[in-house]
C-alpha cells in the first residue's frame, strides 16, 4: 500500500495519466498511477480532476481539497474508505463502486451519480447521505 497524491503534471487533468500522480503532497511525479491497493489524496496542492478511464482506488480523501471540480466520466471502483468535501463540484455520469467494508464520509455534499455497495461486507456512513442517481446495495450491512 503506497500514498498516491493527485498533482498538476502539466499535461492534462486525467486520473489516467500516470504523470499526475505523486507519492508526496505537491510533490514531483512518481510515473505511478493508484492501484486498488493505494490511498489516494486530493488536496489543497491537486488540480480539478477527471475520471476519464475505470480508476481502482483503496481509500480516497478529499479532504482540503475545496471548490475544485471531479468530472466522472468514468467508473471508479474503491475498496476501503471514501471521503468527500462540501466545497467540490461532481460531473459528470461515471459510476461510484465501493467493494469492500468501508465509511464513507459526504461532509454535506451530495452524490450525483449512480452509487453502488457490493462485495459482502459493512458500510458505515459517518454522515448523511444525498444520493440522487442510482442506489444498489448487493449483500451488504449499512451502518
Amino acid at each position: 500500500m503506497a500514498a498516491r497524491y493527485f498533482i498538476d503534471g502539466g499535461v492534462n487533468s486525467n486520473w489516467s495519466t500516470s504523470g499526475n500522480w505523486s507519492s508526496t503532497d505537491g510533490g514531483a511525479a512518481s510515473g505511478v498511477k493508484p492501484s486498488a491497493l493505494d490511498d489516494v489524496h486530493f488536496t489543497i496542492n491537486s488540480p480539478v480532476c477527471i475520471i476519464d478511464t475505470a480508476g481502482v482506488a483503496l481509500n480516497i480523501d478529499f479532504t482540503g481539497w475545496g471548490a475544485k471540480t471531479l468530472t466522472m466520466t468514468a467508473a471508479l471502483v474503491v475498496s476501503g474508505n471514501f471521503t468527500l468535501v462540501a466545497a467540490m463540484t461532481i460531473a459528470g455520469t461515471g459510476a461510484l463502486t465501493i467493494n469492500a467494508a468501508a465509511t464513507l464520509t459526504s461532509n454535506g455534499k451530495t452524490w450525483p451519480n449512480a452509487l453502488t455497495f457490493s462485495v459482502s461486507s459493512t458500510k458505515t456512513l459517518a454522515d448523511s447521505w444525498t444520493v440522487t442517481g442510482t442506489f444498489t446495495s448487493i449483500n451488504t450491512t449499512q451502518t
